[in-house]
């Protein structure tokens, strides 16, 4: 207190009455003193100076931290990151005149911090350091999470890095933290900065070259109608595949809100070429009645070569359900299509020349396969990825997964599960927003053996999963796996309904379920060719034929299922040879909650002829 007083000191009979209010006055003088003789006695005897009942400090003898508030102080990256730490953080005092005049100095200490730090990050910005002014931001986001200035230095960071998807996804977490904690609206001046800053002419778009992530121009369906209500569907339709693929910060969307060929004299393509995109995407809906056709066309920039294209047939009365229905479809293939040419163009480049973005596609297709050797070559990919772009959220899912896969084999030791946890949750925290790694996040749980924790945290992707049907699946997977059948079997055969483009996975996921409501004819059906994956796939195809009493074809497959088990254990540094039900499957028994789950599994290779 008195190294914060005004210029004349703090007068003794405040510090009295503010720090022993229901004390008697001659009672808190003398609790005065003995305060400022401790004081003296641990320090030195001349640091205070009393004078016409005035405290004051020496500033010839004592340096006081407050005086450094400024923004000199931030000379370095770590200094940065630990400015403006709570003013007497900890300290507790129960004096309702201490708490009021606390409280007090803490708001005004928060504001200073506060706008150093903001004014800090506009210089930065002005100086063209994106990377510094975001540190900034964040540095004020840490101190209050609901501070808007904050948040606004965040957004104009992110847009002057070039990366507009990102500020999409930080202005939706803010306005929903907002909403959900202090259950207010944005402001008005933040919706307007992040409109303008969404809005920044294309020609300015600039990527980091180690994420390299692809972008998408996204032009306003063509309305081949004269119906109002038509026109107005188009446009919703755009708005909701623009919306959908921008929540993911591995993919850029530029929205067009304009017809480009109708009022510049060259095409579409030239200049989504000339803004340095990557893909254009074009579309038209044409109406019969009820009925409506949606033609697409993904087209690859530059050369204009057409990577995909599709017409669309719906009838329904119900517009809504019509908008949503082809969005969701558009938003699950349009990424598959890109990521496809991503990976065709990687193969095409020399190793050393890939990106970050390359090597997290190229890593995602051999994690897709869910095998043991696929996904130790993923690893090394993904790590070279993470090494070249720490904020690719998407980058460490596909790590971590790679660990999540490889204890689906056997046991992962401790140091590999721990690495698995903190990069589902360093993903996390990069893009809170991206389902797929919520859901991821739930898995790497469950790797740490953490059940209750696992499904607390698939049910929130639950709630933020709408069209996203490929984490729909996975989600219910991992329900499965922690023995809710029945809400897993809701949520997989919806997703079988809906789906439209799914890698094997999906079969694979879809075939276990069946096994376990005694499906057995549907499991032999849909555990075939590419969809059994590995191992575990030919566990419960073996399992399904001897209890539909094709032995024959059980024994074939079993023999399959020992051989894969045992070069899946050679792989993880293991000898032992997968001949009992013990060898072969005796390390899985830690992937299903329920023990009556890994029965049912043992069971099935018993049936087919496995020993105990």
């Amino acid at each position: 207190m008195i190294a914060c007083a005004p210029k004349g000191g703090l007068r003794r009979e405040v510090a009295a009455a503010t720090l022993w209010s229901r004390a008697p006055e001659s009672q808190a003088r003398t609790n005065l003193r003995q305060a400022l003789s401790a004081i003296r006695s641990a320090l030195d005897d001349q640091i205070i100076q009393s004078n016409a009942g005035t405290l004051a400090l020496d500033r010839g003898l004592v340096t006081v931290d407050l005086d450094a508030l400024e923004m000199s102080a931030m000379g370095s990256d770590e200094a940065l990151t630990s400015f403006g730490e709570q003013f007497l953080d900890s300290i507790t005092i129960d004096e309702p005149p201490f708490e009021e005049w606390l409280a007090a100095k803490r708001a005004g200490f928060s504001r200073a911090v506060r706008d150093i730090l903001f004014d800090f990050g506009s210089a930065a910005l002005a100086s063209g350091n994106a990377k510094q002014a975001l540190a900034a931001a964040e540095r004020i986001l840490a101190l209050d999470p609901y501070e808007e200035t904050g948040m606004a230095l965040s957004l104009r960071a992110h847009a002057a890095s070039g990366e507009r998807s990102r500020v999409q996804i930080k202005f939706d977490a803010f306005e929903s933290l907002l909403k959900t904690d202090l259950g207010i609206d944005m402001s008005p001046d933040l919706v307007r900065l992040k409109n303008r800053l969404l809005k920044t002419d294309d020609k300015q778009i600039t990527r980091s070259k180690a994420m390299s992530a692809p972008t998408l121009i996204v032009l306003p369906f063509k309305t081949l109608s004269d119906n109002p209500e038509h026109r107005y569907f188009s446009e919703g339709l755009t708005e909701d595949v623009i919306a959908q693929l921008s929540k993911f910060s591995t993919r850029v969307v530029v929205a067009r809100h304009f017809d480009l060929a109708a009022k510049e004299p060259v095409g579409p393509l030239s200049q989504a070429e000339a803004f340095g995109a990557d893909y254009l995407l074009t579309g038209s809906v044409r109406w019969l009645g009820d009925r409506l056709r949606v033609a697409v066309e993904l087209v690859a920039v530059p050369g204009g070569s057409v990577l995909w294209a599709e017409r669309l047939d719906r009838q329904s009365p119900d517009l809504f359900e019509l908008q949503d229905d082809l969005s969701r479809y558009l938003t699950g293939a349009i990424p598959y299509r890109i990521e496809e040419d991503v990976a065709e163009k990687a193969g095409n480049t020399p190793d050393d020349e890939l990106q970050a973005y390359q090597l997290m596609v190229l890593g995602k297709r051999l994690r897709d396969t869910i095998s043991l050797e696929g996904n130790l070559e993923a690893r090394a990919l993904l790590e070279r990825a993470v090494k070249k772009d720490q904020g690719l959220a998407r980058s460490h899912m596909y790590l971590s997964d790679s660990f999540v896969v490889q204890h689906w084999f056997g046991e992962l030791d401790a140091q590999d599960k721990e690495r698995a946890l903190y990069h589902a949750r360093r993903a996390v925290a990069l893009d809170p927003l991206d389902v797929h790694i919520q859901d991821h996040l739930g898995f790497a749980l469950h790797v740490m053996g953490h059940w209750d924790a696992a499904e607390a945290q698939i049910r929130n992707a639950l709630s933020m999963a709408k069209n996203e049907i490929e984490s729909l699946a996975w989600c219910g997977y991992l329900l499965l796996m922690l023995g809710k059948h029945d809400e897993a079997a809701e949520i997989i055969e919806d997703v079988a309904k809906r789906r439209t483009t799914l890698p094997p996975t999906f079969e694979w996921i879809l075939g276990q379920l069946y096994s376990f409501q005694g499906r057995d004819a549907e499991v032999v059906q849909t555990l075939n060719g590419a969809s059994l994956l590995n191992s575990t796939g030919l566990a419960f195809r073996a399992g399904s034929q001897a209890r539909l009493g094709m032995f024959g074809e059980a024994k074939f497959t079993l023999s399959e299922f020992k051989h894969a088990r045992s070069r899946d254990q050679r792989l993880s540094g293991m000898t032992t040879e997968c001949d009992t039900i013990e060898t072969a499957l005796g390390g899985l028994r830690a992937l299903w909650r329920r023990p009556e789950d890994w029965d049912h599994i043992a069971d099935g290779l018993r049936m087919a002829g496995l020993p105990e």
